[in-house]
């Protein structure tokens, strides 16, 4: 029995060792990053991390998803930092296995400015560096100094701009950005947020097997937003719609680039997405009903409507709206004789989506359980316009019972087909839209879209998708014009990419965060290539 005992007990500090080791090494790892992490200027509101591990640049060598976003040119300079101060012999062991943090940084004249920044292993200055590189013919470097911080500038032939390094504190940056340095090591200058640098920790520490963690952070000014020539509209509106922070890992598929993890973002009683955080996945299925030239759309998972609409309401009353917005009810049941709390919320099925068209159009598509009873109770409601059409008398309802996506149809152009509700506010593409969902003309029926949409997962509570080839002249016309020449130019391979997928499905208390592109592979289908299908399917 005392040797039972004895072996328990031996076993316990074992493992009560162990445990304290893990935990300490977190430690140290979280501390480093936080040296590193808080000298990063606070315009970052997307970090890229990877660890400078030889197997792992291996791994990305037939990686062409990443070459295809960055572009030709950054492609060359990424190699070239690696081989010569990642890579290189002299300088690997200041480096390996170590956390390198890249962050994204929009500049004053429109591009985007990398940093680079990792915890040295050992003690290192900037002279020590200087001789290093006096060894390699194959560059020329120049120490610039100002303010008492010195820094090195680099020039090589694979370059077309200086590169630039500095060291301090056990922590070395690089960027092709002098500027950006200096804003890094100048302590005046506003850093990313301590809760931000928490969210890139906790993220890290749960994900430690991921090869590579993107951290996004959508608090104001946002990660989009700098990249436009003004406020966000349509479908983008929802990456300014909410605060929050994403921690996502790498899931490595060599022709197709997918980022998974997690999103937390902010309860604000008057923030909207919030509310799905209390819904279950739903199943999408609203998609096969979006015409072929669909831009970007976003779709809504509605599990528990009843529960859906009291968090709604309590959102309305958190914006001081909730009094204004009931009123309406009465006043349409006073006038009509319909009570929509009564006979038409019964009616909502559990998705709706909005649609942004190739062509500007919007359309919103919401999904009902009796199309047929719907329509005899909005009638009322409604004026005629069309045998196919009618238009709404009283402001708001469709915002009222499903928030900020219907906030734009305040009195919409409408028809119902297959239980489907369209809204519009224009007649005219609710027509075009009939013309091709009855023509067969639709997104789903392309190869294009189904090779894709099999990695996408098939539950969420909201889905965004990107369609780059639809959406290219809309983003050519709104993104600040040195970001849109990416759309033209052949140093980038954008043109090839089918969709952009961003997801999140809820787990209660955070996202469940998907995000995921690929090549199309194949020509996209046009119209008429969809009219010969459909004809041949009849």
């Amino acid at each position: 029995m005392k040797k039972i005992i004895g072996i328990t007990i031996a076993l316990i500090i074992a493992v009560i060792s162990l445990a304290y080791l893990y935990f300490s090494n977190l430690n140290v790892t979280t501390r480093n990053n936080d040296r590193v992490l808080s000298e990063i200027p606070g315009d970052a509101s997307l970090i890229f991390q990877y660890s400078n591990d030889r197997s792992l640049y291996e791994i990305f060598t037939d990686y062409t998803v990443f070459d295809t976003i960055i572009g030709t040119q950054n492609k060359k300079e990424l190699a070239w930092l690696k081989e010569i101060l990642i890579s290189n012999k002299n300088l690997r062991n200041l480096t390996d296995l170590q956390q390198i943090f890249l962050s994204f940084h929009p500049s004053k004249t429109d591009s985007i400015h990398f940093l680079w920044s990792v915890q040295l292993k050992q003690k290192q200055t900037i002279i020590d560096l200087q001789n290093t590189l006096s060894e390699l013919t194959d560059l020329s470097y120049t120490m610039k100094e100002k303010e008492g911080n010195a820094m090195l500038e680099i020039k090589a032939n694979e370059l077309k701009r200086p590169f630039y390094i500095h060291i301090n504190k056990g922590i070395a940056r690089g960027s092709f950005s002098a500027e950006l340095i200096r804003q890094s090591i100048d302590e005046k200058t506003k850093k990313i947020s301590q809760t931000f640098i928490q969210e890139i920790n906790t993220g890290l520490n749960s994900d430690a097997n991921a090869l590579a963690h993107i951290f996004i952070n959508y608090n104001q000014p946002g990660f989009l937003k700098p990249y436009f020539r003004r406020k966000l509209s349509d479908n983008m509106e929802l990456f300014e719609s909410f605060s929050g922070y994403s921690s996502l890992g790498l899931n490595f598929k060599t022709d197709v680039m997918m980022f998974n993890g997690i999103s937390r973002i902010s309860s604000a009683k008057e923030s909207y997405i919030p509310i799905f955080l209390n819904q279950k996945p739903v199943k999408n299925t609203i998609k096969l009903a979006m015409p072929y030239n669909t831009a970007s759309s976003i779709t809504y998972g509605i599990s528990d409507y009843k529960r859906f609409k009291k968090d709604l309401d309590l959102v309305f009353e958190a914006r001081a709206e909730l009094d204004t917005l009931s009123k309406q009810i009465k006043t349409i049941t006073s006038e009509t004789g319909i009570n929509p709390e009564r006979d038409m919320i019964k009616l909502w099925a559990n998705e709706m989506s909005t649609l942004h068209l190739s062509t500007s159009e919007s359309l919103a598509i919401i999904k009902v359980s009796n199309g047929s009873r719907l329509q005899f109770l909005l009638e009322p409601m409604s004026s005629f316009y069309s045998p196919t059409v009618r238009r709404m008398n009283y402001s708001h309802l469709f915002y009222i019972y499903f928030g900020d996506p219907m906030r734009k149809y305040s009195k919409p152009f409408f028809t119902i087909t297959d239980n489907l509700l369209i809204l519009s506010n224009s007649p005219s593409s609710i027509q075009r839209y009939l013309n091709d969902y009855n023509a067969g003309r639709l997104l789903h029926k392309t190869e294009a879209y189904t090779r894709f949409d099999q990695l996408v997962a098939d539950q969420s509570n909201v889905s965004f998708v990107l369609y780059l080839n639809n959406a290219e002249i809309l983003l050519r016309n709104s993104l600040k014009s040195n970001y849109s020449q990416i759309f033209r130019s052949k140093n980038y391979g954008l043109k090839d990419l089918y969709a952009m997928s961003y997801q999140l499905t809820s787990n209660n208390e955070y996202f469940f965060t998907n995000f995921y592109t690929a090549y199309k592979n194949i020509k996209t289908a046009t119209e008429p290539d969809l009219a010969v299908d459909s004809i041949g399917n009849n």
